[in-house]
């Protein structure tokens, strides 16, 4: 079963994909990175690593996440 924390601030607005909120919730080293970054180049790079992050989540056995 995935459990992800529901305690959370909102994210910032330009984390709009699926994968970018997923590792809002799940990711807490993508996130505090996340939270800081003010360059477009870096968010693009972070949604992009959300991408990968989520896509191999998907592929992988259910884990609880904390």
């Amino acid at each position: 079963m995935l459990y992800i924390q529901t305690d959370l601030p909102k994210p910032p607005r330009w984390i709009s994909t699926e994968a970018g909120l997923w590792a809002w919730q799940a990711q807490g080293a993508w996130r505090a990175t996340a939270a800081n970054a003010l360059s477009v180049r870096e968010r693009h790079q972070l949604l992009q690593e959300a991408e990968q992050l989520h896509g191999s989540a998907c592929h992988a056995p259910e884990e609880v996440i904390g």
